[in-house]
């Protein structure tokens, strides 16, 4: 079931225009210094983003289905289901995607889309959606943001703590790992939030279920222990 969010009207146009085939009026809807990163590449600027929406989306046909709807300080993170007629090699069939748009007055100045982590759009505590999201996209801040100031993290037999040592090291491991996650499951277990995720990546192993152990406190995270799942 999709959240109950208003989306704002540059993101609705988004949806709207691309599944229409109106790439003037998807072009209307960024700011002049806009920066959309999709595919590992960033596009600066309406000239790059036209270029760019031309081809990925209006020379493909793409479709989009909204499945789900989160919504944080920064950003408002739609999940939906993808369809065209691109190349869908080595692509998780049916492909979800992550549209995470950063909006100021009518524009977005900025549009980051990735594989969602959270295609079955299980509902999650904010903070953790939170969490999920800034993990998926590489932002240090948001993810700072999601901690409490004497948060721990326990992963692998390692602890790290606050905010920013918390957020560097799963940042760097991520991206170290070119890690996909896909959320499986979420429950509420002795005053934790367990969410089970499989994760795939460059590393050995690979894919591997995690238990994600949250313990949250005045919408942050207080502690995190990353474990297998079922030890």
């Amino acid at each position: 079931m999709i959240n109950k969010i208003q989306l704002p009207q540059p993101v609705e146009e988004h949806f709207h225009a691309t599944n229409t085939d109106d790439p003037a009026a998807f072009l209307s809807i960024f700011a002049e210094d806009a920066v959309v990163f999709d595919a590992g590449k960033e596009y600066h600027g309406k000239t790059a983003i036209k270029e760019w929406s031309d081809h990925d989306y209006f020379e493909v046909g793409l479709r989009l289905e909204i499945i789900n709807v989160v919504q944080n300080a920064k950003q408002i993170v739609v999940t939906a289901k993808s369809d065209g007629n691109y190349d869908k090699t080595g692509l998780p069939d049916p492909l979800y995607l992550d549209f995470h748009f950063t909006v100021e007055g009518d524009k977005i100045t900025r549009l980051h889309n990735v594989l969602s982590s959270n295609s079955r759009a299980i509902p999650l505590p904010q903070p953790i959606a939170a969490y999920y999201h800034a993990s998926d996209i590489f932002d240090g801040d948001l993810l700072a943001n999601c901690f409490a100031e004497d948060a721990i993290l326990v992963d692998n037999g390692e602890e790290f703590h606050g905010p920013e040592v918390i957020s560097k090291f799963i940042v760097k491991a991520n991206r170290d790992a070119a890690g996909w996650t896909e959320i499986t499951n979420c429950a509420e277990k002795n005053d934790e939030t367990v969410v089970t995720a499989t994760i795939s990546g460059n590393f050995k192993g690979s894919p591997i279920p995690l238990d994600f152990r949250f313990t949250l406190n005045n919408g942050k995270i207080k502690a995190l222990n990353i474990v297998v799942s079922g030890v």
